[in-house]
C-alpha cells in the first residue's frame, strides 16, 4: 500500500507531465496556424512581406508563452509540492 506522501509524489509527477504535454500541444497548434496563415498572406500580398512577417513572429512569440507558463507550473508541482522547497 502506498503512503500518502508517495501517492502525492506520483500524482504531482503525473500532473506535471500532463501540464507540459497539453501546454506543448496548444503551443504547437497555435504556432502552426499562425505560420500557415502568415505565409498564405505573404503569398497573396508579397509587397507587405516585412510587416506581415513581423506581425507573424510577434504572434508566434505570444503563442509560445503558453509553453513557458506550463513549464513554470510543472516545475512548481515537482519542486515545491513534492520536495517542499
Amino acid at each position: 500500500m502506498l503512503s500518502q506522501s508517495e501517492l502525492l509524489t506520483i500524482v504531482c509527477f503525473a500532473a506535471a507531465g500532463i501540464c507540459m504535454g497539453l501546454g506543448a500541444i496548444g503551443t504547437a497548434a497555435g504556432i502552426g496556424i499562425i505560420g500557415g496563415y502568415g505565409l498564405q498572406a505573404i503569398e497573396e500580398n508579397p509587397k507587405m512581406e516585412g510587416a506581415l512577417l513581423r506581425t507573424m513572429l510577434i504572434g508566434m512569440s505570444i503563442a509560445s508563452t503558453t509553453a513557458v507558463y506550463a513549464l513554470v507550473i510543472a516545475v512548481l508541482l515537482i519542486f515545491v509540492v513534492v520536495h517542499g522547497v
